[in-house]
């Protein structure tokens, strides 16, 4: 039996990998064992729901770095020269606003323009650090002495507690296979401190990127596509009427899906959701238009006091399952998402008429069902704080790509939104071939098959090394 090692220690990463091909067509081999590192508070849940006899998880809490890891981890986080970096590093500055923190801004901002980019000659020297000083976690080595595994698969090489699975099983001479979790990733994590043997990219503008700020050999990379995107391109299993019907919604509402939140901050949330009832009612958005609320999962969820009481709003969650967990980069709390939590996005996307957000992956999400999307480029509420201003994220690397398709409405003003959201009502077909081409950039691949990509991939490069 073939053994591979892996983490999972986050609710989102979870959800990439478990919910498609890449775990189902593995497990489903009886000639491989799944050995999955996990947080010890998900550990009767994930047993709950992935009973296969080929799946040991191993509960195991990764707090920390080594103290020196923590500094290197900090200094070279600066030297990614992105426009997203530099965002990030004025933002930390808004935040304190002080001559230290300024102070502070001005030497990454000179780091990060000067030294980070020269990645030719700074990425070795990286490596070399990491490599020869900053200590294992023994815990980590246990394991993977353990269970001698013939892969490690790490999900999310940018992750922390990833990272230190890579570090290890890198040290200890073990075949590393690495991933990417997200688009945003290779452009706003900082630099790669460790490089696996192989890179499994999800799209050709990753394999660009990989190459660009981590080094990584075009050889030794592949695209497999996005596989959580798979369950996308397949037939709904339920009606538009029946959906409305569960959330009880009337079948004849224009659904608005909207979801103008940004991390914790909602107070500008609240003031548009205010306004866009009050549009409905006076008359300046249909008669017959219904707000779909969607937060994201770690924002707050609004007082249900503080929003209007009306029969065209819906407010719903995006998972149901939260979990204390204590590990390096979620100190606190993390989430699961259920096969119904998925269900509910899927439905909400395909039966929606137009989508409102702000940065969020839900504009590449409405794309693949052809849904018309709006981009909110203004703060409602003017005593938002300026580290939080939709300014700052708006300027991130990975979202210009999305700005640059055509693919994406972006509104500067309330009356702007509200005008664009009836015009979209009234012309869904606008602005269709953009959104075409935000599919072909950031999924590339639309059959349906990136999951079973990935997972024989893997599979081949077991087959491989034996």
């Amino acid at each position: 039996m073939k053994t591979i090692l892996l983490p999972i220690y986050n609710g989102i990463r979870a959800k990439n990998f478990f919910r498609n091909d890449s775990y189902l067509k593995l497990v489903s081999d009886p000639n491989i064992r799944l050995i999955i590192i996990i947080p010890p508070s998900k550990l009767e849940f994930y047993r709950r729901e992935y009973p296969e006899k080929n799946v040991i998880f191993e509960p195991l809490d990764i707090v920390s770095e080594s103290p020196f890891g923590v500094k290197l981890s900090a200094f070279v986080f600066n030297l990614l020269p992105t426009a997203t970096i530099r965002s990030k590093q004025y933002r930390e500055y808004l935040r304190y606003k002080s001559l230290k923190s300024f102070i502070k801004f001005l030497i990454k901002y000179l780091l990060n323009i000067t030294i980070g980019r020269l990645g030719v000659i700074t990425r070795p020297i990286i490596h070399f650090l990491d490599d020869k000083f900053v200590a294992l976690d023994n815990n980590i080595v246990n394991l993977l002495k353990k269970y001698n595994p013939d892969l490690v698969l790490v999900p999310d090489i940018v992750f922390p507690p990833d990272r230190e699975v890579l570090r290890a099983a890198k040290r200890l001479g073990f075949y590393t296979v690495g991933m990417i979790r997200s688009w945003d990733n290779l452009t706003s994590k900082g630099v790669i401190q460790i490089l696996p043997d192989k890179l499994i990219v999800l799209t050709t503008i990753m394999k660009n990127e990989a190459i660009k700020y981590a080094g990584m050999p075009e050889k030794d990379m592949i695209i497999t596509g996005v596989p959580p995107y798979d369950i996308f391109f397949e037939k709904r299993p339920v009606t538009r009427e029946e959906f409305l019907k569960s959330l009880g919604i009337p079948s004849d509402r224009k659904i608005i899906l909207t979801a103008p939140f940004i991390y914790a901050h909602t107070g500008s949330a609240e003031i548009i959701i205010k306004e866009l009832v009050r549009a409905i009612d006076d008359g300046r958005l249909p008669p017959n238009s219904h707000l779909l609320i969607r937060y994201r999962p770690a924002t707050p969820e609004i007082a249900q006091d503080q929003l209007p009481k009306s029969s065209h709003i819906t407010v719903t969650s995006p998972c149901e399952q939260f979990f204390k967990v204590n590990n390096l980069q979620s100190p606190t709390e993390d989430w699961e998402f259920s096969s119904k939590d998925i269900e509910l996005l899927l439905n909400s996307l395909a039966y929606s008429d137009v989508v409102v957000n702000y940065i969020s992956t839900l504009s590449i999400d409405a794309a693949v069902f052809d849904k018309p999307v709006i981009n909110i480029r203004f703060e409602a509420d003017k005593t938002t704080a300026p580290e939080e201003h939709i300014d700052l994220f708006a300027k991130f690397a990975h979202y210009k790509s999305i700005e640059d398709s055509g693919g994406v409405k972006m509104v500067w003003d309330m009356n702007e939104l509200i005008s664009s959201i009836k015009d979209y009502l009234l012309h869904s077909e606008h602005d269709q071939k953009g959104r075409e081409r935000m599919i072909r950039e950031q999924i590339e691949f639309t059959d349906g098959k990136s999951g079973l990509r990935t997972a024989e991939y893997i599979k081949k490069l077991l087959g491989e090394k034996l």
